[in-house]
């Protein structure tokens, strides 16, 4: 899944949410505001660890001056320990989701 279908499901949910802080009240709002901002900006980290990683591979095939094997198979860790966190918080968050859907009020 790229990055850009996990943001739109991201953005899914944050839309499903909107009605619910306007109802409960300004402190749960703000309070969703700033998971959903952390969500956003850790979303951003793993697209810059990713771009770094494909910058730093196209650098090692062209031969750039700088990068090494070594540093191009860290920058490509990173970026695959990173997305393998975001991708299991994602599941994580989903499964939470559908849990409370099927509660019954």
């Amino acid at each position: 899944m790229s990055i850009q279908g996990i943001q739109q499901q991201l953005t899914s949910i944050q839309g499903i949410q909107s009605p619910a802080t306007q109802q409960s009240g300004a402190s749960q709002g703000t309070a969703a505001d700033s998971f959903g901002e952390m969500l956003q900006t850790a979303l951003k980290e793993v697209n810059e660890l990713q771009n770094k990683a494909d910058d730093q591979i196209e650098g090692l095939t062209t031969n750039r001056a700088g990068v090494t094997a070594h540093t191009a198979m860290v920058a490509l860790e990173k970026a695959d320990v990173a997305f393998q966190l975001m991708t299991a918080i994602r599941g994580k968050i989903i499964r939470a989701y559908e849990e409370v859907i099927r509660t019954q009020v």
